[in-house]
């Protein structure tokens, strides 16, 4: 079986404001004002490339995922030994793909997945992995993280202080116009170098 990658699209914020976020247009005011910046970034780039896989599965891919709400969460547990529902509930890595589904009406469920080493090798192989076993024509994968806090740099290893980012990936069985055959993981470093 072929894997092709039919569609791609990242965002990042500017080098002078890298607290900045996606606008989001799109999404209602109410459902916009809790969002963070790495929830926001998820959303934009899978709006980018929703419609070349519509009812595809979401794939995404965090080395760090809700770094300030963990911070939050971690906090309240310390100072006050209990943890509220609401800043629980968008914490880690599951937050931003299960608002990216609500926010963009996408019905094909996700998966959240925190790679140990080799984060885009093994993200990829994930988001492959479905697809190559014939389980999905296609998926969308995910890779995206922001700014470790404050807190979390002074003990973060160098490879955790990235700066924010966020990068969506249509891969697919089936090439559509603009479609790029995937051989080799080489294919992939080249794509990411353009």
């Amino acid at each position: 079986m072929e894997l092709y990658i039919n569609r791609w699209a990242c965002w990042a914020p500017p080098c002078d404001n890298q607290a900045a976020s996606p606008l989001l247009d799109y999404v209602s005011p109410l459902l916009k004002r809790r969002l963070s910046q790495l929830t926001r970034m998820t959303i934009e780039v899978v709006h980018q490339v929703l419609s070349a896989a519509p009812e595809s599965p979401l794939v995404f891919v965090s080395s760090c995922g809700e770094s300030a709400r963990q911070l939050q969460v971690d906090r309240m547990l310390i100072e006050d030994g209990d943890i509220l529902p609401a800043p629980f509930s968008l914490s880690v890595f599951n937050a931003s793909p299960a608002m990216a589904t609500i926010a963009l009406g996408m019905k094909g469920g996700y998966t959240a997945l925190f790679p140990a080493e080799n984060l885009f090798q093994e993200g990829f192989a994930y988001g492959a992995a479905p697809i190559m076993a014939g389980e999905t024509e296609s998926a969308i994968l995910v890779f995206a993280d922001q700014q470790l806090p404050a807190e979390y740099k002074a003990i973060a290893e160098p490879e955790d202080n990235i700066p924010p980012y966020a990068a969506a990936f249509v891969l697919s069985s089936v090439r559509q116009a603009g479609g790029i055959l995937v051989d080799s993981y080489k294919d992939l470093e080249a794509l990411i170098r353009v």
